[in-house]
């Protein structure tokens, strides 16, 4: 769930998202059975270094504010047992590897700055999915992006972040990209959903606009682009009947679960799940995490999958696994790798 600017406002912004949210949990997947992560950060520490922050089965409060007040970032979580980021990117980098590692984590779209995500890949080539995000009036031009994808630099375009920006998914800014994306098979990763509690109030996000969290709104962009391969990142939280009417009318749409798996209300959570797998989307749900700069929220958006009571291991397969081979075109010869012990 990053920001729209990269400025010391979300530097900012970041480190009260953080502290809001968070995770942690041990393993709940067995040797053998293999995860993709379809988001992930490559993201600097910067002083974030130790921030705090409360998985969502503790119990998560969005909390009123009396508008004649000063903005009180402290009130927007708390619990009794927080978490805390890691010291540096260094620690970042390798205490996520390790996770992954424990975890079974195989591969993930790993999303950020070039630098950051190049240094990443080059830690771990069979693990890091290298993805560039992106929102309007990107200062990567269509040009050098796809120069960048030519030479292998990035293989997915995520997270789109066009919804901070206040920017609907068929804004003009952006055509240029989805059609490059369309031409070259790119995959999209697109944010819509909620962003961090507050955020009309937070220094750098003025521009979120919660009324771009509609799905309908890719319909347009969907039908000009019909071999576009997308998956809508939060699934659309909490706005899941349009989601699932898309994915009804869209059959190349997919979603991931990231962050709303561990950051929110496990009620809210599962119930939004349920309905996806009721409405029969169980083939297009993927796992993600959204790890930001703590390592932990890994395992516990794992462990909320995991315990979900109306999930079959069948369909936990799909979801950690198999719904993202799909949609990546994993080779044969890149699955089997991944399912060795």
């Amino acid at each position: 769930m990053p920001g729209p600017s990269k400025g010391a406002a979300m530097r900012i912004a970041l480190l009260i998202i953080i502290t809001v949210m968070g995770c942690f949990g041990a393993s709940a997947q067995s040797p053998g059975k293999p995860i993709i992560d379809m988001h992930l950060h490559a993201f600097p520490v910067e002083f974030a270094a130790g921030a705090p922050g409360c998985p969502g089965d503790q119990g998560v409060l969005v909390l009123p504010l009396d508008p004649r007040e000063e903005f009180d970032f402290s009130i927007l979580g708390a619990c009794d047992d927080p978490f805390f980021a890691s010291e540096n990117d260094e620690a970042l980098l390798q205490e996520t590897l390790a996770t992954m590692e424990q975890h079974n984590v195989r591969q993930a779209v790993t999303s950020g700055a070039l630098k950051e995500i190049t240094a990443w890949r080059a830690a771990a080539p069979d693990k890091i999915i290298p993805a560039l995000n992106f929102a309007g009036g990107a200062k990567t031009s269509v040009k050098e992006f796809r120069r960048l994808h030519r030479e292998d630099q990035f293989q997915v375009f995520a997270e789109i972040t066009a919804q901070y920006q206040g920017l609907a998914a068929d804004d003009p800014s952006l055509e240029p990209y989805f059609a490059l994306a369309e031409e070259l098979d790119i995959p999209i990763g697109i944010h819509l959903g909620e962003g961090p509690p507050a955020a009309a109030r937070f220094p750098g996000y003025e521009t979120y606009r919660a009324s771009l969290t509609s799905p309908l709104q890719l319909e347009a962009l969907l039908q000009k682009h019909p071999r576009l391969r997308m998956y809508v990142m939060h699934y659309g939280s909490p706005l899941v009947d349009e989601m699932i009417a898309m994915l009804f009318t869209y059959p190349n749409l997919y979603v991931d679960i990231s962050c709303n798996n561990w950051a929110f209300p496990r009620a809210q959570f599962y119930d939004a799940l349920k309905r996806l797998i009721d409405a029969g989307m169980e083939k297009r749900i993927m796992f993600g995490s959204d790890q930001m700069v703590w390592p932990q929220a890994i395992g516990e958006a794992i462990r909320s999958v995991e315990e979900a009571p109306f999930l079959s291991e069948s369909q936990k397969r799909d979801i950690f696994y198999n719904n993202a081979a799909r949609f990546l075109r994993l080779s044969a010869d890149e699955i089997a790798r991944d399912h060795q012990d």
